[in-house]
């Protein structure tokens, strides 16, 4: 066993956690940074990520469709699987966001196509239900905060070669926000932030603000 104590700076003070750096079977967000060197993943990398649960999933519509709403709405994973029916509008392609930890709740736009297509395709195959949760397991129960993490981290090592933590999910919208040129007051209110100081975490992720500078 390798324990010992990481530390990772990203701009927001450091990060410390004990943990088997080499040997640890489920990645921790800290074991992430240190084998990526960042917290995001790029959309491009979510991409991937998705192909192959297209490709590998028994479960395939309702596994791309956790990581496409934890992405584009900047969900903890405590959230997602929490998603209800009662919390979306297919007709006028809106979502109600309920955040935890004291967070602002939002309603947020459905843009994303394939979102919009994988979100009307287990409404219609789970019987049009107008309430109950979103996500269900082959029990019919809701899907857990650890098996989301497990298929996640297993598809994610497969696409990518690491099995990344789902909160880099959320890291990763915020970073996506920024580099599309959002202001930080706009990426604030839409990650549910409080405190400012917790959105400009994203900027040291972000190379949209070094764009124009050349050497």
């Amino acid at each position: 066993m390798n324990n010992q104590v990481v530390s990772v700076d990203f701009g927001k003070g450091k990060s410390t956690e004990r943990l088997n750096v080499e040997n640890s079977p489920n990645r921790s967000r800290v074991a992430n940074d240190v084998s990526r060197g960042k917290r995001h993943l790029t959309d491009q990398e979510i991409t991937d990520i998705c192909k192959s649960i297209r490709k590998g999933s028994r479960y395939a519509d309702r596994d791309e469709l956790m990581v496409l709403l934890a992405f584009h709405h900047a969900l903890r994973v405590s959230e997602l699987v929490n998603v209800m029916w009662q919390h979306i509008d297919l007709r006028s392609g809106q979502i109600s966001i309920k955040r935890l930890k004291n967070g602002i709740n939002t309603m947020q736009p459905i843009s994303d196509k394939r979102e919009l297509m994988l979100l009307r395709r287990i409404h219609r195959n789970q019987g049009k239900l107008n309430a109950g949760y979103v996500f269900k397991n082959e029990r019919g129960g809701a899907v857990t905060v650890n098996g989301f993490q497990k298929m996640f981290g297993k598809f994610s090592e497969l696409a990518l070669g690491v099995q990344w933590n789902v909160h880099a999910l959320r890291h990763s919208c915020g970073t996506a926000l920024i580099n599309r040129g959002h202001d930080l007051r706009t990426v604030q209110v839409y990650m549910g932030h409080r405190n400012i100081q917790n959105t400009t975490v994203y900027l040291h992720e972000s190379v949209k603000q070094f764009e124009k500078i050349e050497w």
